[in-house]
């Protein structure tokens, strides 16, 4: 990570300078958005910071285990209130993902310095300071990076934080985010102590029944047009409302779909709510980039695991779902 030395310490510089902190993570908070920011939160603790963490959303009851979890707000008008002059966006490809869009246009008035922290390849540099490492496995191991760049102590509960993160965002290790680089700092964060039977039990290993009977909604849907090697299926307002829960239940359905053989593309598209539908993408293909088809809907991601939200209404065909 040594080609990130400029941002890492132009980071450590604003944070030096800077007063009160905010630190934000994206909408739909997943375990890596969580655990880059309570790392850092930790290391700001250590410098005696005054920061706060916010989350549009609420934090998953499953990231309960996290340390410190039970900082973070979602309290749009109470950050308003606050006099913010640095605030790092994690895990965001632009503000609109991050949810806050609104939000920074409220805190403009104060004209604080954003830094932008992402491992996204559709990543906007929104950021006055732009972090951004395509080839990390997550935000959190970038995280990692500045922590061990800056030598700095590396509590059981930062290692916790991270490993939780670079865990999630690799699919326990098996997608194509794994590198050498995050097995390694994987390695480092379990001899730091970090908690993987923690880590393993709330947040793999802890599927309520619901969410599975969700899942075989999804499967029992799945259609595959033969043309293409595209496998769709969907999920609906409806089925949500009859099982009772969240939309966080379809949470690694298109990983998992991921795996049929002889598959170039999965689509999972998602009602989010009457007329607004997310589409999930995934692929191994090698000829095939999905976060270029996402970020021609405005979305984005990776080039074998994208997503985008779109206005449409789901029609089901023969050969599989339309939006339109």
């Amino acid at each position: 990570m040594k080609e990130f030395s400029r941002q890492f310490e132009e980071i450590k510089e604003h944070i030096d300078r800077a007063n009160r902190i905010l630190i934000i993570s994206h909408q739909k908070p997943d375990g890596d958005t969580l655990g880059a920011a309570l790392g850092l939160s930790h290391f700001l603790d250590s410098l005696g910071k005054q920061h706060t963490c916010f989350c549009i959303h609420k934090v998953p009851q499953h990231f309960g285990y996290l340390p410190k979890i039970e900082t973070f707000t979602s309290d749009h008008e109470w950050i308003k209130r606050h006099h913010y002059d640095l605030v790092c966006v994690l895990d965001s490809g632009d503000l609109v993902y991050a949810g806050v869009e609104d939000l920074i246009k409220d805190l403009q008035v104060h004209k604080p310095i954003i830094i932008n922290i992402d491992h996204h390849p559709t990543n906007t540099r929104f950021g006055h300071t732009n972090l951004v490492h395509e080839q990390a496995s997550s935000t959190s191991e970038i995280i990692f990076h500045f922590l061990d760049y800056h030598r700095h102590p590396i509590s059981q509960e930062v290692a916790t934080c991270l490993l939780t993160g670079i865990i999630t965002d690799t699919g326990i290790f098996s997608n194509l985010a794994t590198t050498s680089s995050s097995l390694e700092a994987a390695a480092k964060l379990l001899g730091y102590g970090a908690r993987l039977k923690n880590i393993m039990l709330y947040t793999m290993r802890n599927t309520p029944l619901t969410h599975l009977q969700l899942w075989g909604k999804a499967l029992s849907r799945l259609k595959e047009n033969p043309e293409t090697g595209i496998v769709t299926t969907a999920i609906t307002v409806k089925d949500f409302e009859e099982l009772g829960i969240e939309d966080e239940a379809t949470e690694g359905i298109a990983n998992f779909l991921n795996t049929l053989r002889k598959t170039k593309m999965v689509m999972v598209f998602k009602e989010s709510e009457k007329g607004k539908i997310k589409v999930s993408l995934r692929t191994t293909d090698p000829y095939i980039n999905v976060a270029t088809l996402a970020k021609a809907f405005g979305g984005g991601g990776h080039k074998k695991a994208a997503g985008f939200s779109i206005e449409a209404s789901l029609i089901e065909t023969e050969n599989g779902w339309d939006i339109e």
